[in-house]
């Protein structure tokens, strides 16, 4: 290989992997300062609208009890929000706007 090919190759290999580093160190600030976001809401009552809690008792003979608690959220992984999020922009979305 030539050195002046050798040269470009190598100059975009390196933009290749600092786009990705960025990239991936942009997502991690991103989704952390998210996450800093959503705990900060919980001890809201309006935000534990998703929560929904089903509580469970069965009783068996001499006297033992068992409580199942079992407690539902409207949480979605992070990879899940972002391919949603992705998604989003490329699919047009006929529906009316949420009154949020």
């Amino acid at each position: 290989m030539k050195p002046a090919r050798a040269a470009v190759w190598n100059a975009r290999a390196a933009l290749l992997y600092s786009l990705g580093g960025w990239t991936a160190l942009g997502g991690l600030i991103y989704y952390s300062r998210m996450e800093k976001a959503s705990t900060e809401g919980e001890n809201d009552p309006a935000a534990n609208e998703g929560i929904r809690k089903e509580v469970r008792v069965k009783e068996y003979p001499f006297g033992l009890t068992v409580r199942t608690e079992i407690t539902y959220r409207e949480e979605q992984p992070p990879i899940t929000r972002l391919l949603r999020r992705v998604v989003s922009f490329f699919v047009p979305d006929d529906s009316p706007p949420s009154e949020k």
